[in-house]
This record gives structure tokens, sequence and C-alpha cells, in this order.
């Protein structure tokens, strides 16, 4: 029995000893488990800096997205990934300073401006004022803050809410909740998320600061428009009367060669196309084309240049020209010949002087039938007389109505010169000018 209990007692010992050594590897097993859990598992440190960095990534992400709602999407779901929110929202704030739920994530059946409701407005307005985060770990028991029943009946258990600050203005807010687990956001997230909700403030208002490029881009391509349109009626309009105008206008360029003209041209039985791109010295007559030529070479304005041109039938048609210089930031870039038609002004010169001398006919006349009629009645009336002191003799009574006929024939013969010489008015249409016309009757 004793060796029995002694057999016991050794294999008690032995199996104690086992126990021993076995226990000890457990420990030390466990210490080095441990030890490689440590260096799987990030420190907070370590935590901080990955989210730091995420929020850098997207950041640029923020800064290169253009559409509203993409980033708005982005701004609420990388606040509750940086988080662990389960809902966000994202409140902006108007000119007006109202509120607008501009987003919203992971809601139920409710509309964001009905989500609005829910949030508490004591909350909201202490970030504002404050610019500062407010971080609630457990909604139903916090005391600080005005809770609405609403919050109450949803049973929220953690709220964070962060201003998104640009120029020292708060434009908005980032809003998560949590409602299953209590205490999910801590300072270090709050500070997290603030930094991201700035970096949020910034992209909003580049955001803003297209839509208003956009906007007056818009307005500016509409006056653009309007002006260009305003441009074209009076380009149009000013074509018009250069077209109507009744001299002849030519455009050269500085190598004389015709770049347009008017209408006019249709005195010479020419169209305008037909001279546009031609040489000036195929449209002036040799001796002309070198007046105009010196003329334009010198760059002065000159005018009552006389040239010729033939017109359609090979008529020569002469032209009175006037030259002006088209000048861009002072240097003449072309110039203007406008030609004047002097037919009709050769025309009047010649009835002028056709009226000259037949004025000076008429006043000869009058000058003569005054100078002549005088002494004319003074012999009718003394070869009457004599015809009663004479004999009655026929022949001298015979020269004495001699003389009285041939009297009352010059006489006559001087009104009728009169007569001629009458004066009637004409219109000759001519600038307006009226001339007279020496209407001869026989």
């Amino acid at each position: 029995m004793n060796d029995n209990s002694n057999e016991k007692r050794k294999i008690s010992a032995s199996d104690s000893d086992i126990f021993s050594i076995s226990s000890e590897e457990s420990f030390f097993n466990n210490i080095a488990e441990i030890e490689d859990l440590r260096n799987v598992v990030p420190t907070h440190e370590e935590t901080a800096n990955k989210k730091l960095q995420e929020v850098l990534s997207v950041t640029e992400k923020l800064m290169t997205t253009y559409n509203r709602d993409e980033i708005f999407e982005l701004i609420i779901s990388k606040s509750i990934r940086l988080t662990g929110a389960e809902r966000g929202y994202l409140i902006l704030i108007d000119k007006e300073n109202d509120l607008n739920v501009s987003y919203a994530l992971n809601m139920e059946s409710e509309t964001p401006q009905d989500s609005l409701k829910e949030i508490s407005s004591t909350v909201i307005n202490k970030v504002i004022n404050d610019k500062e985060v407010i971080i609630i770990k457990d909604a139903l028991k916090d005391q600080e803050y005005e809770v609405k029943r609403s919050i109450i009946n949803l049973r929220l258990k953690s709220i964070m809410c962060v201003p998104m600050i640009r120029e020292s203005v708060v434009i908005g807010i980032i809003y998560v909740e949590n409602r299953t687990i209590p205490g999910i956001f801590n300072s270090e997230s709050g500070e997290i998320l603030k930094f991201f909700g700035n970096q949020c403030a910034v992209a909003l208002e580049n955001l803003n600061l297209l839509d208003e490029n956009k906007k007056y881009a818009l307005t500016l391509e509409k006056q653009v428009e309007e002006r260009t349109s305003e441009l074209e009626f009076e380009k149009s309009y000013i074509e018009k009367i250069i077209d109507n105008v009744g001299e002849i206008l030519i455009a050269v360029d500085q190598d004389l060669k015709i770049e347009r003209s008017n209408n006019a041209l249709n005195i010479l039985g020419i169209g305008s196309k037909e001279v546009a791109g031609k040489k000036l010295s195929e449209f002036y007559e040799k001796e002309s084309f070198g007046q105009i030529k010196k003329a334009i070479k010198e760059g002065k304005n000159v005018a009552n240049i006389s040239c010729y041109v033939k017109n359609q039938s090979g008529v020569r048609v002469h032209f009175s020209a006037t030259i002006t210089h088209i000048s861009d930031n002072g240097k003449i870039i072309g110039s203007i010949i406008i030609n004047k038609d002097m037919t009709e002004v050769e025309k009047y010169e010649k009835e002028k002087l056709a009226k000259n001398a037949l004025e000076s006919i008429t006043k000869a006349a009058v000058t003569a039938n005054d100078q002549i009629n005088t002494p004319l009645g003074v012999i009718i009336g003394r070869a009457t007389i004599l015809s009663s002191y004479l004999p009655d003799d026929d022949k001298f009574q015979k020269n004495l109505e001699t003389i009285k006929e041939q009297s009352y024939r010059i006489k006559e013969t001087v009104n009728e010169m009169k007569e001629i010489t009458k004066i009637k008015e004409k219109d000759y249409k001519l600038d307006g000018v009226k001339m007279i016309d020496l209407d001869q009757k026989k």
C-alpha cells in the first residue's frame, strides 16, 4: 500500500513537474503572442496619422471635383468613415443665414429638411457661435444641451457637430450621429473632422466661386452676343450708308490693291465685285493714277485731284478725288479714295458761262434800247413838226415819211431785242442751285 502510495506520489510528483513545465512554457508563449499582436494592432498615433493621411488624400479629390452633388457625397461619406458614425448630414448656411440640409447619407424615409428638425437647434447654434466642435457622447443622458423629444424618440447614442470655417466665417456644419454605440466620438476624431471640415469649406468656396464664374461667363457671353449683335447692326447700317453715298468710295491697302468699293460704281456701269482685288492702276487712267499714287505714298490727306476713269462703254468720265487714310495705332494701314463725278459740275459751269454771256447781251440790249429809243423819239417828233412847216410838196413830204418809217423800224428792232433777252427761271437740280435761262424768242 505504501508502495502504491509511493508510486502514486511519484506519479504525482512527475505529473506536477510536467504540469509546472507546461504552465511555464504556456506563459511565455502567451507573452510572445501578445508582443506579436502589439506589432499588428496599430497604436493610437498610427491610427490618427492614418486618418490624417486619408483626409489629405480626399482633400486633393475635393479640390479637383467640380460637381456639387459629388462633393456633398464625398464630404459626408468620408466624415462617416473617419468617425465611425452611422448617419451624416451636410448643413449649409445661405446668404440669408438660413440652414439647409444639402446632403444626408444613410437616412431612412425622411427628407433632408425633415431630418433638420431632428437635430438640436441648441447644438447647432452653439457650434455656429463658438466655432468649435461639440461632441455628445450619450444624447439620452446628456444634461448640458436641450435635446429635442424627437432625438429621444430616435434613441440616439452619440452626436458630433463640426463647423466648416472659411476666413473666420462658419459656412456650414458636418453633423454625424450613431444610434448604437455611446461615446464613439472623442476629441481625436473631433479634431480630425474639424480639420477635414475646414478643407471642405475651401472646396465649397471654390465651388461657389466656380459657379459665380460660370454665371459671370454666361452673363459676359450674353453681353458679348448682344454687343456683337449691336456691332453687326451698326456695321450693316454703316455699310448701307456707304453703299448709298453718291460719290464712288474705293478702299485700298498699302500695296494699292482695291479691297472694296460702294454701289456708286454703277455710275460707270461697273459692279463693286468687278474691281475688288484689282490693282488701283487698272481703275484710273495712267496720268490720274500717278497723282493718286503719289498722294497715297506721301500719307497726306489730299483733296480735288483731277482724274479720269473710263466707264463700261469706254467713255472717259471726269472725277475729283479726295484721299484720306485709315490708321491703326498711328500707323497707316490703308486709304479711302472719294471720287466725285464732275459731269454735272462741268455742265453747270458751261451753263453758267452761257448764262453770263446772255446776261451781257441782255444788258447790252437794255442799254441799246434806252440809248436808241430816246433819240429815235426825237427824230420822229422832229419829222412830224417839219411835215407841218414845209410846203405841201410831195417830194418833201415823201422824204419826211421815209425818215419816220425807218425810225419806227429801228425802234421795233430794239424792242424785239429786248423781248428776245427776257429772263426765265430754270431749275437744273444741281446742289439746289437755281439758274436762269435766257429763253430766246423769235
